[in-house]
């Protein structure tokens, strides 16, 4: 027997076998997303607001559990605590400043970047309440308590110096040996003109009368993944489903933030959290007015080869590091 087909016959068998076959692959898809077992991943931090803000946001909107994850995030009391905890099997994952993961790759520890969170720094230049005017010049002769002489806040704020002509050193004192736990408390004992600090010192500072702010250095110091998601090579090689899973929840928590506004995102953080940062919603309002005001949370997890360079230009400017770390050999994106 033959079968024949007229010319619109022909075309209903074509769009009844694609509809078929599109069925089946969405089925097949759905099959294995629900065949996904939940991870659990184990993420670590220090006790920054940047950290704590995003997961938490992450966690309360439900982008890890859409990603079949259960995220575990912990904290270090130093910044200095996580790449070694990290290569010890302490961690998964860490959240560090880029220069950190840096001087790690520079010493070949077998540590990979796959994502960004920050595309600025988010210190300030704190001054005294006092303090009517300001520009850069006025440091002349000024003390400054910052970071360790390696530390992103202190590189930044050697390159926005010599940029504005002022020898470090001999024009600007640069107190770099306080311990972070001691900073805040040296200051507010006179120390010092100025003092880099983040948030919720910041506010607590201004809360207390006792400081003010006087300039952004993510502003000044221009834009770069400032905060980078770090893991291990090993992890990256045998999990890298878990690294994709991770990175669209950051990207889903990074595209929100964007169009949202401390109305939308203080309801969401538990009572707990604003135990552990000591700040009210008050507090945070104007916290949050000021990271999204800057743009300190990057739009999105990638990090383009140009933006690096510069962070890389500015470590072998302060001597910080012998020879630069190509993007390629610490880079990986799993998105």
């Amino acid at each position: 027997m033959r079968i024949y087909f007229s010319k619109y016959g022909g075309l209903l068998l074509f769009l009844l076998i694609l509809t078929l076959g599109t069925g089946i692959y969405f089925l097949h898809g759905k099959h294995n997303k629900l065949a996904e077992k939940t991870e659990t991943v184990k993420v670590l931090g220090t006790q920054g607001l940047i950290y704590y803000l995003t997961l938490e946001i992450a966690g309360n909107l439900g982008f890890f559990q859409e990603q079949k994850l259960r995220v575990e995030a912990t904290t270090r009391a130093t910044e200095e605590a996580l790449i070694p905890a990290l290569l010890s099997d302490q961690a998964d994952i860490v959240l560090v400043d880029l220069e950190k993961a840096i001087y790690a790759r520079a010493e070949n520890k077998p540590v990979v970047i796959f994502a960004r969170l920050t595309a600025k720094n988010d210190t300030f230049l704190i001054g005294r309440p006092n303090n009517v005017s300001f520009s850069w010049l006025n440091l002349k002769g000024k003390a400054i308590i910052a970071d360790s002489p390696e530390s992103q806040e202190t590189v930044l704020l050697e390159n926005i110096l010599r940029k504005n002509n002022l020898a470090l050193y001999r024009e600007v004192t640069l107190f770099t040996n306080i311990p972070a736990s001691l900073r805040e408390e040296v200051f507010l004992v006179g120390t010092g003109d100025f003092m880099l600090a983040a948030e919720p010192v910041v506010s607590l500072l201004e809360n207390e009368g006792a400081g003010k702010i006087i300039a952004p250095l993510g502003q000044e110091g221009g834009n770069f993944p400032a905060q980078v998601f770090v893991t291990k090579i090993k992890f990256a090689q045998e999990h890298p489903q878990v690294l994709l899973r991770f990175t669209k929840a950051i990207y889903q928590t990074q595209f929100w933030l964007k169009s949202s506004s401390p109305a939308t995102i203080t309801p969401l953080l538990s009572p707990t959290f604003y135990q552990q940062q000591k700040i009210n919603r008050q507090d945070l309002s104007k916290i949050l007015n000021r990271y999204l005001g800057q743009n300190i949370w990057a739009d999105n997890p990638f990090i383009k080869p140009e933006q690096y360079d510069y962070f890389i230009h500015l470590l072998m400017e302060s001597k910080e590091i012998a020879r630069p770390v190509a993007y390629k050999k610490i880079i990986k994106f799993f998105l």
